[in-house]
């Protein structure tokens, strides 16, 4: 039974993808988003069906669309990867070439793409993700056959981010995008830190530039852990407390509401 449904699940998910994304004509909406955006919408209800990437870096995704060779071949990568709940989110960008023509409702990003996700390019093939290091079984093996590209460069985030917002409003018209910046107020690490204060300048600037994009960050001085949050969590300091998410929302909905 096992090998009949491994044998049926590339099917099964080139009619998920390929054919419900690409003639979905039902309201939705895009994400691009990593846990942030994942824990604000839990806060929402009868919003319309999503689609997301939650490992579109965003240089990775105008890569993806201007050269469809260098989409992924997850199932290359079941082998090296360390954490397999990381696995389907790369896999889901195989199918990025079938996004809906029917235009989204609004897309919700977060920073968590650009902050930390490095880039990876498989050395004889030339194909393409991201993902951070700790996802990955830290082996020669690897090494060998993956070039590691690093960060996005905090240089190019501007360009990168123009050249994005572009891409979706050439394809949809301005339908309203918002970016929200994971608070960096437990985080320790300087370069991170760093990451996230020019990005938070990049998206504030370019929002003024474009009315569709809303720049979503919030006052960090009361960002908290999560409840009883044990040791061993807090060595990923991205998971917040109930008062953060909300204050997520709060601002949302002062800028454009999700809900109409």
């Amino acid at each position: 039974m096992g090998t009949v449904s491994s044998f049926l699940q590339p099917l099964k998910e080139n009619i998920k993808f390929r054919l419900r994304w690409r003639y979905l004509w039902k309201d939705w909406f895009l994400g691009r988003h990593a846990c942030l955006g994942y824990d604000v919408l839990k806060y929402y209800d009868k919003l319309p069906r999503e689609v997301n990437f939650q490992k579109g870096r965003a240089d990775l995704l105008l890569r993806y669309w201007a050269d469809k060779s260098l989409l992924p071949i997850s199932s290359r990568l079941s082998p090296l990867m360390a954490r397999n709940d990381v696995l389907p989110h790369i896999r889901q960008l195989e199918f990025f070439n079938c996004l809906p023509m029917h235009p989204p409702r609004f897309i919700l990003m977060d920073s968590f793409a650009e902050l930390t996700d490095q880039l990876f390019t498989q050395r004889s093939e030339g194909w393409q993700f991201c993902c951070a290091y700790s996802d990955l079984v830290q082996e020669k093996s690897f090494s060998e056959e993956y070039e590691s590209n690093g960060l996005l460069p905090i240089e190019n985030m501007r360009q990168v981010y123009l050249e994005l917002f572009s891409f979706f409003i050439n394809r949809w018209g301005a339908v309203p995008i918002y970016f929200l910046h994971f608070p960096i107020a437990l985080e320790t690490r300087e370069n991170l830190r760093k990451r996230h204060a020019a990005m938070i300048e990049i998206i504030h600037q370019i929002a003024l530039e474009y009315p569709n994009v809303h720049s979503i960050a919030i006052d960090e001085s009361s960002v908290q852990w999560p409840n009883n949050t044990p040791e061993e969590l807090k060595a990923f300091p991205y998971h917040y407390d109930e008062e953060t998410y909300l204050a997520f929302k709060k601002n949302i909905e002062q800028v454009a509401p999700l809900q109409r």
